[in-house]
């Protein structure tokens, strides 16, 4: 568990010899078929067929950023935003990160070993960490495919009977491998990609608002769409979290975690509604996510438009709370840091869209 309490920086690493398929039966799917214990509702996939089909239409509005309590989210200020735009209904899921990953290898837009996937359209960034031990996804150099696979840690601690990963939100990418996929999405589309992989700017002149393909929501987007315009506190309403609201370490309840590992997405009906043409999902806790925006904790209290964020940092913003950490970042004004080489068991992707007319 990390609890703000315990330090900003103290991340649990813990080592799992994995098992080899037999001692679970078939861990890797493309052998046996694994018995599916997720639930999840069948319209909400993410592929590279019609994204558009599971995002959900948010308006352009005003809203107050922050809440005078939140971590990082103690300054208030007015915020308009002057586009429209679309956001994923939930998390990208381990099947939908592995099948544009798939695509995007094949283009030649990534290379692959059985330990990392890079990019290559660019930059030599490491888009994916296969190497470790809590990573779903895995690559064969022999066939040159990549597969999914159940890992030790939720076997030991959320699902000793098994679990299925397809449905289950990705894990182990970087912040580059979040922009890179929402780029894949694009070109699989035909339409130009969100960032320039030189130098991983946002949209022409910076401005990602102004990007036609497939991007991170900014920070202040993330913020808007799950509060949306009545200042709750989060994303279902004012009411204290719990197991039954999203997945977090319920430290104050419960002392323990709700799942200990990743639930599936759409398990958890936590986005704002109001003014949506979609439900969305998991706004709140089982994964971080990560934002387009760098890093800054103080964002002052002066009213700002389209606000883009720094234009440069060592940190990117991540929204929305995990697993792993405790109540306090599930306000919907919480904002976190992480390595954007970096890469977790507790951040995933969520992506959006500018909705021009």
């Amino acid at each position: 568990m990390i609890s703000s309490s315990n330090g900003r920086r103290i991340l649990a690493a813990i080592a799992i010899v994995l098992l080899p398929a037999t001692a679970r039966g078939a861990a890797i799917l493309g052998g046996a078929p694994i018995e599916r214990r997720s639930v999840v509702r069948t319209d909400l996939a993410l592929g590279r067929q019609d994204a558009t089909r599971a995002m959900a239409f948010v308006p352009a509005g005003v809203f107050t950023q922050g809440d005078g309590v939140a971590y990082c989210g103690v300054d208030e200020r007015e915020v308009t935003l002057t586009h429209n735009f679309f956001l994923a209904v939930t998390e990208v899921t381990n099947e939908q990160y592995r099948s544009m990953a798939q695509w995007a290898y094949d283009q030649g837009y990534v290379t692959a070993t059985a330990s990392t996937v890079t990019d290559a359209l660019g930059s030599s960034q490491e888009l994916l960490d296969l190497d470790n031990p809590h990573s779903e996804i895995t690559f064969d150099p022999g066939t040159e495919t990549f597969g999914l696979r159940e890992v030790d840690y939720p076997l030991i601690y959320a699902y000793p009977l098994g679990y299925d990963p397809t449905d289950h939100p990705v894990k182990e990418a970087t912040w580059y491998g979040a922009a890179s996929y929402c780029d894949w999405l694009s070109l699989s589309e035909g339409l130009p990609m969100a960032y320039s992989h030189v130098n991983w700017s946002c949209g022409p002149g910076g401005d990602p608002y102004e990007a036609t393909g497939y991007r991170l929501p900014t920070d202040a987007e993330r913020e808007y769409a799950a509060q949306w315009n009545d200042e709750r506190i989060y994303p279902w309403g004012d009411e204290d979290p719990d197991c039954g609201r999203t997945n977090f370490y319920d430290d104050l309840w419960m002392g323990d975690y709700c799942v200990h590992w990743t639930a599936a997405v759409g398990s958890y009906l936590t986005g704002a509604q109001q003014g949506f043409d979609r439900l969305v999902y998991d706004l709140s806790g089982n994964v971080w996510e990560w934002p387009n925006d760098w890093w800054r904790c103080d964002l002052g209290s002066e009213a700002v438009i389209d606000p883009r964020g720094p234009g440069s940092g060592s940190y990117r913003v991540v929204r929305g709370g995990s697993w792993i950490f405790d109540a306090s970042y599930l306000r919907v004004a919480s904002r976190y840091d992480f390595a954007p080489d970096g890469s977790y068991d507790y951040v995933g992707i969520r992506p959006a869209r500018t909705a021009f007319p």
